[in-house]
């Protein structure tokens, strides 16, 4: 064997096990690794408008920071404080929770009875009809007394239990949680700054470099796509939903909208989620100005607007991608390895998608595969017009045709 082989393959063999050991030295960091790209990838744009406007890249990289900083404290703040009161609350009021459940219940249930009531006197005399109510009232008093004995000895004192280790445990991560989103701005920050001349660097010295430069134009359109407009519009869907929580007089209005930001990260699934909840709440209620007008306000300006018209509008320049592939990349992987689900999804199925499209455009240049099996492969085959609805649909088009000639003429 050559000595200029030997010496690639040993070279090969000591970066391999370089590599292997700074991963493992760094798995406590891969969190805020994670969230670093992450963070650093959706602010370039930003970062890049601001720098256009001071020249300065530290300066530039420091104003971007503040706004995830300003977004993070504001939302942690928010939820340390509704933590905090609904469970003190929860704790002081458990004996006002179960009378008021045994008062409702005790409300529907003279209702029903006075209706009943109002009906036996149509068959029979009225002493009669309210002896027979008396009895049914002394036969339900004890039902409606167990469910609010039950709530005060068993349900309400297990859920404040729960409550409690819960907002406990929240705060007992605080100080890990700080620490990890501090070490993930202070890489952004370098990672915004010199982020970019490490991928050209990068790129020069790998093979193939036409390919991989197609690979990776491909891969920032598809992680534009799946990041940048996905979040950007899911974020404007959160600030929306905020909006109308707030002036229909939902409780934590910013943390409803911040949920329903989440949820707008899943096609298929949605806003929704949130607030039709809500809305069938106040209707149920009683308060049926808030359910209704919650309800057209959250289908026009959750529900419609952000889908039919600003997301369009944001990924008219990026790569199109199918919902099922955006469902599967930021739904799936939370079952696996939870929260960062959301960032290493679409990494990798966007790397997938990415590698799948360059391996078709070098087809495509080698000859291999024409225009016409791209359109397919993109859209799928078009189903003939021999079958069914198809040919139904024909006829009618042709007949609708001659109607119109009929009528010009």
């Amino acid at each position: 064997m050559p000595a200029s082989k030997r010496f690639n393959l040993l070279a090969s063999a000591v970066l391999l096990i370089a590599f292997a050991a700074t991963i493992y030295v760094t798995k406590a960091f891969v969190a805020p690794l994670l969230l670093s790209f992450f963070i650093a990838f959706v602010l370039f744009p930003v970062y890049s408008r601001i720098h256009c406007l001071t020249g300065r890249k530290n300066l530039s990289a420091v104003l971007s920071l503040l706004l995830v900083v300003l977004f993070f404290m504001t939302f942690l703040l928010s939820a340390i404080n509704a933590i905090a009161t609904e469970t003190s609350g929860l704790f002081s009021s458990q004996e006002n929770i179960a009378q008021s459940a045994g008062i409702y219940i005790t409300q529907k249930t003279e209702e029903s009875l006075e209706t009943l009531n109002v009906v036996l006197n149509n068959f029979v005399s009225q002493p009669t009809a309210e002896r027979t109510i008396e009895r049914l009232r002394e036969l339900v008093k004890h039902f409606i007394e167990a469910p609010r004995d039950w709530m005060i000895s068993n349900m309400l004192p297990q859920f404040a239990s729960i409550a409690a280790y819960a907002a406990t445990s929240f705060i007992s991560e605080l100080p890990v949680l700080m620490s990890q989103f501090f070490v993930a701005i202070m890489i952004t920050y370098y990672l915004l700054i010199g982020g970019s001349s490490a991928v050209k660097g990068f790129l020069l010295i790998l093979p193939e470099r036409d390919i991989m430069n197609y690979f990776v134009r491909e891969l920032n359109r598809i992680y534009n796509n799946l990041f940048n407009v996905y979040l950007l519009t899911s974020l404007i869907t959160g600030l929306l939903a905020a909006i109308g929580f707030a002036l229909f007089g939902v409780p934590y209005p910013f943390l409803w909208g911040l949920t329903t930001a989440i949820f707008a990260l899943l096609p298929m699934i949605g806003p929704p989620v949130i607030f039709l909840p809500i809305c069938i709440y106040f209707l149920l209620t009683g308060n049926y100005v808030s359910g209704i007008g919650l309800l057209i306000y959250s289908l026009i300006f959750i529900n419609t607007i952000p889908e039919n018209v600003i997301r369009p509008k944001l990924a008219s320049q990026g790569a199109k991608i199918h919902p099922s592939i955006t469902l599967l990349a930021f739904a799936a992987p939370i079952f696996v390895v939870g929260v960062l689900g959301f960032i290493i999804g679409p990494l990798l199925y966007g790397f997938l998608l990415a590698a799948f499209r360059t391996r078709i455009h070098m087809l495509k240049e080698e000859g291999a595969i024409d225009e016409k099996e791209l359109i397919e492969i993109s859209e799928g085959e078009k189903p003939s017009p021999s079958y069914g609805f198809c040919d139904l649909g024909a006829r009618a088009r042709s007949a609708l045709e001659r109607l119109k000639r009929s009528f010009a003429k």
